[in-house]
């Protein structure tokens, strides 16, 4: 007998797999920001560019913990052996002679606080925000290169799969030919080389096809490498817009973190540079310490001391002097290294801007040659069915056609590349990437 029940139960299961298959199609699906994003959470190469800022982040700490000195707790165990100090003719007034122990023990603390009066320690601290700042600031050069490289590489999958497309619809009107061409051949209106010919066709399409898998595959492993996963099978769908031009590309190259780097390097070498002239300087620093002695068989005292201490350097076999012009020689490396870094920059800017423009006029000159390709099929098809043209001179009118459209998606590829292209070279993310 038919229930209610036994229906819920049977739609329960196919009900559970039509979820999970949504949800599937939903993670197989993920568009270009979405895999961007995880690009920079799961690169370990960007990971490493951050681990890095925060070991120049715990330099910084560390040198502006100068300030403050240090305090270190001590303990030392003194014995002696002269009879005169342990076994005096005489003990002074008031002094037992537990106090002249032999073995004698003591514990306490020993304090330094250094007085910043040649700067010293001011511009090592200067030294290390710079140094940091230009550690996050090469992190972010890092992290542009990836996700370039990502955005690259992923709309090289959309230009593979818009020829793959375009040669199935190829190797589709070769297949409707080839059985037309069986059919005529039997009825002997065609010569069978006409079949043999559009065979042939179509086998060397397929071989075009089975070379962009194999494009396929490489690609799709270079980009589970920067996403950090195993494998990347996600569907990719073809471009058939073009992109919407970068307004900001006339910023200029400055935003660049490569070049913000090097900028906060030579002002972290500035800072070398005065700290090295500073420790040629007089130096303060404050020294203390307490300690409480007693001897093992009697009492004991409690002693502090309290030094200031003035340095003036005299001499160090020219060590000082050295610092300062290995110093001074690392600033003139940085200085130079930011002039051929900037000059790089804007050679390749213009050339980013020149591949632009390229892109976009060969675009609009393969569209044009879709259009006339795609109206040549047309009236050859029209010739061919009133019998005026044969089958291949028809099929060579259809593989214009299937060329131009071919020639269509390799430049709308290649226009958002060098879009892409234009927004690396003034220090933008990929125009997919969504993230603020």
């Amino acid at each position: 007998m038919y229930s209610p029940l036994l229906r819920v139960r049977y739609l329960t299961p196919l009900l559970a797999i039509a979820i999970v298959f949504c949800l599937c199609v939903n993670a197989e699906s993920r568009d270009l920001g979405e895999i961007l994003e995880q690009v920079e959470r799961h690169t370990p190469a960007l990971q490493a560019a951050h681990a890095r800022t925060e070991i120049q982040g715990a330099a910084t700490w560390q040198a502006k913990s100068r300030y403050f000195g240090e305090v270190d707790a001590l303990v030392k165990n003194s014995s002696f052996d002269s009879d005169r100090l342990i076994n005096p003719i005489s003990f002074p007034p008031d002094l037992q002679p537990e106090l002249f122990d032999k073995n004698q023990i003591g514990y306490g603390l020993n304090a330094h606080l250094p007085l910043d009066i040649n700067g010293r320690i001011t511009f090592g601290v200067d030294a290390a925000g710079k140094q940091m700042e230009a550690a996050r600031s090469q992190e972010g050069n890092v992290r542009l290169q990836l996700l370039h490289g990502a955005a690259d590489l992923y709309h090289s999958l959309e230009g593979i799969k818009a020829l793959e497309e375009t040669l199935q619809k190829q190797i589709a009107a070769l297949t409707a030919h080839i059985k037309v061409a069986t059919i005529s051949i039997e009825a002997g209106r065609t010569a069978p080389v006409e079949r043999l010919r559009l065979v042939a066709d179509k086998e060397a399409v397929k071989g075009k096809l089975a070379g962009l898998k194999g494009q396929d595959l490489g690609i799709r492993a270079r980009l589970a490498a920067l996403m950090g996963t195993e494998s990347f099978s996600d569907t990719v769908i073809p471009i058939h817009d073009p992109p919407r031009g970068t307004a900001e590309a006339g910023s200029g190259i400055m935003n660049r973190p490569d070049i913000q780097a090097l900028q906060f390097q030579g002002e972290a070498a500035d800072a070398d540079v005065k700290a090295a002239i500073a420790s040629r300087f007089p130096g303060l620093d404050i020294n203390g310490s307490w300690i409480q002695n007693q001897g093992f068989s009697g009492g004991g005292d409690d002693t502090w001391a309290l030094f200031v201490q003035v340095h003036l350097p005299l001499w160090d076999g020219g060590g000082r002097r050295a610092a300062v012009a290995k110093a001074k020689a690392g600033r003139k490396v940085t200085q130079h290294q930011l002039t051929a870094l900037q000059n790089q920059a804007k050679a390749e800017l213009v050339a980013a801007q020149a591949d632009w423009q390229a892109a976009e006029i060969s675009y609009r000159a393969t569209v044009a040659s879709v259009d006339a390709a795609r109206e040549t099929a047309r009236i050859q098809a029209d010739r061919f069915a009133e019998g005026r043209l044969s089958a291949a001179d028809l099929v060579d009118a259809e593989a214009a056609l299937s060329g131009a459209r071919s020639s269509r998606a390799l430049a709308l590829t290649s226009w958002w590349q060098a879009e892409d292209r234009l927004r690396h070279a003034v220090g933008l993310e990929p125009s997919a990437y969504q993230k603020p």
